[in-house]
């Protein structure tokens, strides 16, 4: 897990995550990678993770790099320090595609978005928001001590 000091802004790598009771601003930058915010406003319990790929099939002990891993540890670390299921909400970012020239079973975008959205569903867990896809990078920013989240669109790459 991404260390934090205080309120001052930690920036999440992939294949990191975080989940705090204590107030934070975290900032990430997206491509084809997604990352999941959530937050429990009652019992000031937040979570952001940022991984790369969907599935973690070759067992790899960093599971922070696989959304099937990543969103299972973040949900069972909020829920000890406090939060419930039933008042979690949810945002998800990224998934851009960003490669050219790739058929549909390399999106690594759109499968990474796909995991997260089924593992939020099948843990009934309210998505607010759902800021996905396209063909560019997102810049996500994540104040915990209030549950606010801004998103910003990079500039299109070049191809």
């Amino acid at each position: 897990m991404a260390e934090f000091i205080g309120n001052e802004f930690t920036y999440l790598l992939p294949g990191e995550l975080i989940v705090s009771v204590e107030p934070l601003k975290i900032s990430t930058v997206l491509g084809s990678c997604v990352a999941v915010c959530m937050y429990d406003r009652d019992r000031n319990v937040a979570g952001m993770n940022h991984y790369m790929l969907p599935f973690n099939k070759s067992n790899d002990p960093n599971q922070f790099k696989f959304g099937d891993t990543s969103l299972s540890y973040m949900l069972s670390q909020m829920m000890k320090l406090g939060a419930q299921k039933n008042k979690i909400i949810s945002r998800v970012y990224g998934g851009g595609s960003m490669f050219t020239n790739t058929g549909p079973s390399f999106n690594i975008g759109k499968q990474n978005i796909d995991i997260a959205l089924k593992f939020l569903k099948e843990n009934e867990i309210i998505i607010n928001a759902i800021e996905t896809g396209g063909k560019t990078g997102r810049k996500v920013i994540f104040d915990t001590s209030a549950g606010v989240i801004s998103s910003y669109l990079l500039n299109e790459m070049k191809r």
